[in-house]
């Protein structure tokens, strides 16, 4: 039930195009992710004006987003929101000015589980995050990566294992976090 009226929520907002990496779901997805890695890796990019951030990255700025939506509770300090639309669905992107997270959730009335797969197998997205590792539970699969610019950013990333599922539920999950040496 909390998943459907996120999936409300995601329908909900006017569709606008994807405009920071071009059109298509794919392309809405690595801007989602593309801009995790910005906020995560470049700091100055935010620091002082957070909405010009995200005008920058292509996002949409929320007031708030379906709990569904929201990361785990212990990242949940000092967020900030955003959506990619993308026709009648979108991605949320929460990110914290305090912790150095960055959490993605996806959905719409449409599969997005194959846009998931051919990004991951894009060489853009190759050159910038490598596989370390994951798993299978139930119809799902979570996949762990590393940044290959800087080794302390790692990234989980869960998605339906085959295309054809359901849709009137959150279809992919990101959390991607920055690991602060001390």
């Amino acid at each position: 039930m909390i998943v459907a009226a996120a999936t409300a929520a995601l329908l909900a907002t006017a569709p606008v195009p994807v405009q920071a990496r071009g059109q298509g779901t794919v392309a809405a997805v690595d801007t989602a992710i593309a801009a995790c890695e910005r906020w995560l890796l470049e700091p100055a990019s935010w620091n002082g004006d957070i909405a010009a951030f995200g005008r920058a990255q292509g996002l949409q700025s929320q007031a708030t987003v379906p709990s569904v939506a929201l990361p785990p509770p212990v990242m949940r300090v000092a967020l900030h929101h955003w959506r990619v639309p993308l026709g009648e669905g979108g991605i949320y992107v929460t990110t914290s000015d305090r912790l150095p997270v960055c959490h993605l959730s996806g959905g719409g009335p449409f599969d997005m589980q194959p846009a998931i797969v051919a990004l991951r197998r894009a060489p853009d997205f190759a050159r910038r995050w490598q596989h370390i590792g994951g798993g299978r539970e139930g119809g799902m699969v979570s996949e762990r990566f590393v940044s290959t610019v800087d080794l302390q950013l790692s990234m989980t990333l869960s998605h339906a294992v085959a295309a054809g599922g359901r849709t009137d539920r959150v279809q992919f999950l990101a959390t991607a976090s920055y690991q602060i040496r001390k």
